[in-house]
């Protein structure tokens, strides 16, 4: 990365920064996003799906919300500075070929969504989206002042800012689908037309900010294929359809005893057995009581850690009146929880951490001895 000092300019510039992100609707521009983010893809003119034009083009990548959430600050934080479209896709193109749009991505000495590093960025919050993408646009507007002229190539742009070993053909792929995702974010529209056949997004919401899309109409919910199960559910109301996709949003997750809070998986901790031998306290993911934590914070609601406490929290109904969003529970104290789907074809399904050594799953509802027959509704 490039290296020197920001020296009073950046003092200026900052102040500048703040003026015009108040004076520039940035609210508008960094709105809540779709329910579990985007596929992005390109779409050819006259073509249902994307198609590189050139070796190792980037056509299509699924963001979760929380990329889209970045993106969404990054173009943001362009506006209010007055960087147009153009520059707003060089800066998103950056960030997803050296993070994939994680603040929090770490290469040795770089951090952050351009993997920042060293003395010139040395003031900068490098973990922090806006901060962090204050500090690019601020490089791309001193070091290349007419980069919004077709003929400065995206990723000669972002070659130039970023300094990078890697060249700027690795920019250069992002180049279409950058392009099509800032003129939505940036405009409010697709990207149509224009020299390179670029007909716009395909931008389908999905829920929760895992790695898993998963589609959500209303408050009807589509299993998802890592389920295995065709077919959809319908939930009482749209703060069940949150809570339910965001636990379906990590489907696939590691099991890790202790492991879980409410923005996420985390890494688990020692229990001096079964989870020590599969090694749950180097392991991120969730356990049974650690996915109703982060599935419930999705809606604002704030549940005990461990299972035997939820079992005493919200209100307790018998099985027979469950509703898609209660918890079910197995053992008095409970030793095990379970977040109720509801039924598809005669069968009643769950999503859970069920143990260590398995992953997050969506299963038939076990009925047997120990299975609790009261159930606690907290939404």
């Amino acid at each position: 990365m490039v290296k020197g000092l920001l020296g009073g300019a950046a003092v200026l510039f900052s102040l500048l920064l703040l003026v015009a992100l108040l004076s520039a609707g940035v609210q508008d521009a960094s709105a809540t996003p779709l329910r579990g983010g985007c596929t992005v893809t390109i779409s050819p003119a006259g073509q249902a799906g994307g198609q590189a034009t050139a070796p190792g083009e980037q056509v299509e990548a699924t963001l979760s919300a929380d990329q889209m959430a970045v993106a969404r600050t990054v173009v943001a934080v362009g506006k209010g500075l007055g960087v147009t479209r153009r520059g707003t896709a060089i800066a998103l193109a950056t960030a997803m070929q050296e993070s994939t749009l994680d603040p929090n991505a770490v290469s040795g000495r770089s951090l952050g969504l351009f993997q920042q590093q060293g003395e010139l960025y040395a003031g900068v919050n490098r973990t922090d989206p806006a901060d962090t993408a204050r500090a690019f646009y601020e490089q791309l507007l001193t070091r290349i002042p007419n980069y919004d002229d077709p003929a400065v190539a995206l990723g000669d742009a972002a070659q130039t800012v970023q300094a990078s070993g890697a060249g700027a053909s690795w920019y250069a792929r992002w180049d279409r689908w950058a392009t099509a995702l800032a003129a939505q974010l940036h405009d409010g529209t697709l990207a149509q037309g224009g020299a390179d056949g670029a007909a716009g997004i395909v931008c389908a919401p999905g829920g929760g900010s895992g790695p898993i899309r998963v589609l959500v109409s209303g408050t009807t919910i589509t299993l998802p294929p890592e389920t295995g199960i065709l077919g959809t559910l319908t939930m009482p109301n749209e703060r069940v359809t949150t809570m339910v996709a965001a636990a379906l949003s990590y489907l696939g997750t590691r099991y890790s005893w202790g492991g879980g809070n409410t923005a996420g998986p985390t890494v688990g901790i020692r229990d001096g057995g079964v989870a020590d031998a599969h090694g749950d306290y180097a392991t991120v993911g969730f356990d049974c009581s650690g996915l109703m934590v982060y599935a419930f914070a999705q809606i604002g609601v704030t549940l005990p850690r461990v299972s035997q406490d939820q079992q005493r929290f919200g209100h307790p109904l018998p099985w027979e009146q469950a509703q898609p969003g209660d918890m079910l529970f197995w053992g008095r104290p409970a030793t095990h929880v379970a977040l109720y789907l509801g039924v598809l074809q005669g069968v009643h399904y769950m999503v859970e951490a069920p143990q260590s050594g398995d992953v997050v799953k969506v299963s038939m509802v076990r009925t047997p001895a120990g299975f609790d027959s009261t159930v606690v509704r907290a939404w």
